[in-house]
């Protein structure tokens, strides 16, 4: 074994994601499954760069079945990236059995490999220079790049569809999705060559090696400072942020909110809740009825309210809903009791519907 400078910077940039991995999965504070997603990526991912140290350090020589050691966890990667995004997007996110179904490709691969590395060295050897698997672990490559592209693509499109997520949040999950899509869409292409015969257009050598693991050093340590910076605002969960929100994220959580209201008229339903509403904004009640308060100044009651006696104003001076009684014009703007409507209207208007449409359609004539 020799340490020469590329197998040291290979060995350092491992420890570092095994380091950090280690870190996020031990720390139990904040958004618990976002840590655990994140840190076992990070530690899976700089397996790579183990690889190239297996090389650089010419431990493969002594040691020849090392070389398929790395290929174990191809298929953890785009899972690990789309969840770890969902837990960031989705309030009160929770873990469903229906999550492991993405994982049983990475199983397989898994047990696939073990079953390889327990073959011994010999077997190894006459397999590594046997065509035929040549070309099937290429194709297994190519296809875990693209398995993983289409999970960071995913990825991207919740993040991107996502109202409850902080610019703070969404930067960071933009910067680590196109660096590892970067990646990925790296490993496609070269495997694409190699599958067409062409992998001579890109020589797959220890140096390249080192190139792209110093990438990934510089990118994982990026991470790691961005990360634990501002651990408190990017990992805790959706009930804990929503005390340490900026003026830019409270303005987009009302600005969604108003959406909601004025263009999807949700304030029409006769049942809305405000735990209805902080589901679909992907936030906690309690900070829902807070911002309400004070960018309005109303309870949500009371701001649910202003928006169907405005709708009932409108319509009742309209020739198209003439036909229609006042309680009945009431029900179509979310209003489900007479008596909470009629006392509504005349706290809002001081005068009783009635009144109102009387002495509103005297000066329309």
């Amino acid at each position: 074994m020799s340490l020469n400078s590329l197998a040291i910077a290979d060995l350092l940039s491992f420890s570092q994601g095994l380091l950090l991995g280690v870190l996020f999965l031990s720390n139990s504070k904040g958004n618990r499954h976002a840590n655990n997603l994140l840190g076992l990526f990070l530690l899976l991912f700089n397996f790579g760069s183990l690889h190239s140290f297996f090389l650089n350090s010419g431990l493969v020589n002594q040691y020849n079945w090392l070389l398929g050691f790395p290929s174990l966890f191809l298929l953890w990667f785009g899972p690990l990236l789309y969840f770890y995004s969902k837990s960031l997007s989705i309030n009160n996110f929770t873990w469903k059995r229906s999550y492991n179904w993405w994982f049983v490709p990475a199983a397989v691969e898994l047990l696939g490999n073990f079953i390889l590395l327990s073959l011994g060295t010999e077997q190894l050897f006459k397999l590594a220079y046997n065509e035929y698997f040549i070309w099937g672990a290429a194709l297994h490559s190519f296809a875990a790049s693209l398995f993983s592209i289409y999970f960071t693509v995913r990825s991207l499109i919740l993040i991107k569809s996502s109202a409850s997520l902080s610019a703070l949040k969404q930067k960071w999950l933009k910067y680590i999705l196109s660096y590892f899509m970067g990646r990925f869409v790296f490993w496609s292409l070269y495997f694409a060559l190699v599958l067409a015969q062409a992998s001579h257009v890109i020589k797959y050598t220890p140096e390249v090696i080192s190139l792209l693991t110093l990438m990934d050093f510089i990118a994982v340590f990026a991470i790691s400072i961005f990360s634990f910076k501002h651990m408190h605002e990017i990992h805790t969960s959706q009930k804990e942020a929503a005390y340490i929100l900026s003026p830019e994220q409270e303005t987009l959580y009302f600005n969604s909110l108003l959406r909601l209201l004025q263009q999807e008229r949700l304030y029409r339903k006769s049942d809305l809740k405000l735990s209805e509403v902080a589901s679909l904004l992907q936030t906690n009640v309690k900070y829902v009825s807070q911002l309400i308060k004070l960018r309005t100044g109303h309870s949500f009651t009371s701001f649910i309210n202003t928006y169907r006696i405005d709708e009932f104003k409108n319509r009742i001076l309209d020739e198209q809903f003439r036909h229609l009684t006042i309680i009945a014009i009431a029900e179509e703007c979310g209003f489900n009791s007479k008596a909470t409507f009629n006392r509504v209207f005349k706290e809002m208007e001081g005068i009783s519907p009635k009144v109102y449409r009387e002495k509103h359609t005297k000066q329309v004539c």
